[in-house]
């Protein structure tokens, strides 16, 4: 059994992205929007929920704030009837291109621009068909061929093959795994999306504005929390200046690298066992933590007030990680192994698009070096090693690189409370003592990173599905 693309000879296509409008589009191309629907394998899914849009689009009218805006433009996009879609996309466009700054008057959007990323129909069927049948395997009725209560269920309108479908929703329309590109100047925004069943439809706003104000502004955001706000201020001055092709060249990558991931991950010769046989469980575990990595990082990247949910939320990722890839968190842990990732990127990247995607990576390398900086005690007495007990007896001298990795590793241990292992007890109390116990806020950001390395060899990735044939 072959994919498509192996057969071919030929590099993955089911992703790709198409841009419609901006600086890189000498002539609009809107209309391509009308092509899409009809090239669509659901139906329309515009026309409906005007009402709510035309509510929204009243609120952005009497506000001052951006998101209001934003939220209407994302509504009517996805309420818009097809034949209204081009010219509904390009008010948004000239909307977005007259905003000025309020004192200046400067431009801050000129090139704002209009992108449609297609997922690929049979993607959802390469991955739907591995679940069908690990489904299969575990169903007595359809091992014995008996497809009768499949046929009921699906006369009454059910859902007859389900397993597992609410774990790997975001294949559906793709927007899950375009998330953390877009949130990948967090706390900024550089793009926002609309899904629709014709594609996802991506405005890029040119310059990347703070999306985190710092204050509180729900009443919920008012709870006592651990982790600083941002500094509105300090953030600012930290946002990138983007080029007017770091946008769609970044969208590019991305796609380009989602593309092969699924080419990876989609491809059935991978999951096998010793001896050729297929094991349908195998490949689904593989997909089923991809989904669960791009909404964690996501999530990550969502979490700029709350550093203690940005943490978990890192430690669920590296863990996520480690079974896809086989990295365990001592090695991710590590800041050397982490810059060395990140100076692969930066020559693997493209200039312009590492403009958008470099900049969360670069914080977190930065944050793991900074974590070492809490060993206090060695500070003070002006060391550069971290005693810690030796297994042999005595203690030994661990570099902080190894001792940061370890004091991660022990706070994600503590996920499930504070307290070593028998093994790992003396070092556990060992680290806890000399570490002041700050972590830096864009820690998290680690998971982004590591995430932009497995989309740039995503043959490590099915290195690591076959693993020699282990099921």
């Amino acid at each position: 059994m072959q994919t498509d693309e192996l057969y071919l000879r030929q590099r993955p296509d089911l992703f790709s992205v198409e841009h419609l409008a901006g600086p890189t589009v000498p002539v609009s191309r809107l209309e391509r929007l009308l092509d899409a629907q009809r090239r669509a394998a659901l139906g329309d899914s515009g026309g409906t929920r005007i009402d709510e849009a035309a509510a929204l689009h009243e609120r952005a009218q009497n506000s001052d704030q951006l998101v209001d805006g934003v939220v209407a433009w994302q509504a009517a996009t996805l309420t818009a009837r097809t034949e209204d879609l081009p010219a509904v996309v390009e008010r948004v466009r000239e909307a977005l291109l007259s905003m000025r700054m309020a004192q200046s008057q400067e431009a801050v959007m000129d090139s704002a621009g209009v992108h449609l990323v297609h997922r690929a129909p049979q993607l959802v069927h390469r991955a739907k068909l591995c679940l069908l049948l690990h489904q299969h395997d575990h169903d007595p009725r359809l091992q014995a061929g008996d497809v009768a209560g499949i046929q009921a269920v699906l006369a009454h309108g059910g859902l007859a093959f389900a397993a597992s479908q609410g774990l790997y929703l975001g294949i559906f329309l793709g927007e899950v795994y375009l998330a953390p590109l877009l949130g990948a100047l967090t706390p900024a925004v550089w793009a926002f999306c609309a899904p629709r069943d014709l594609g996802i439809v991506v405005y890029t706003i040119g310059q990347p504005l703070l999306g985190d104000m710092g204050n509180p502004v729900e009443l919920l955001q008012t709870l006592p929390r651990q982790g600083a706000d941002p500094d509105p201020d300090r953030e600012r001055e930290r946002i990138p200046k983007l080029s007017p092709t770091a946008g769609p060249a970044a969208l590019d990558w991305w796609i380009r690298r989602l593309s092969d991931m699924f080419g990876v991950l989609t491809n059935p010769a991978l999951a096998t066992d010793r001896n050729g046989v297929y094991v349908a469980s195998k490949q689904a575990h593989a997909l089923l933590s991809a989904e669960q990595l791009v909404r964690r990082v996501t999530s990550i990247q969502a979490a700029s007030r709350d550093g203690h949910a940005r943490r978990v939320l890192l430690f669920t990722v590296l863990d996520t990680l480690q079974r896809l890839t086989g990295r365990p968190i001592t090695d991710l842990g590590s800041a050397r192994f982490a810059r060395r990732r990140l100076d692969e990127l930066t020559a693997a990247l493209p200039t312009d698009a590492a403009e958008v995607l470099l900049p969360g990576a670069e914080r977190a390398v930065t944050a793991l070096e900074e974590l070492q900086a809490g060993f206090f005690l060695a500070h003070q007495l002006g060391r550069r090693t971290v005693d810690v007990p030796d297994p042999n007896g005595g203690t030994r001298e661990v570099e902080f690189d190894r001792a940061a990795a370890d004091y991660l590793k022990i706070l994600r241990d503590a996920t499930h409370g504070h307290g070593g292992q028998r093994d790992r007890v003396g070092l556990t109390n060992a680290l806890l003592v000399q570490h002041d116990g700050k972590i830096p806020h864009d820690l998290g950001l680690l998971g982004y990173l590591y995430l932009l390395d497995l989309l740039l060899h995503p043959e490590n990735l099915a290195q690591h599905i076959f693993a020699g044939g282990q099921t």
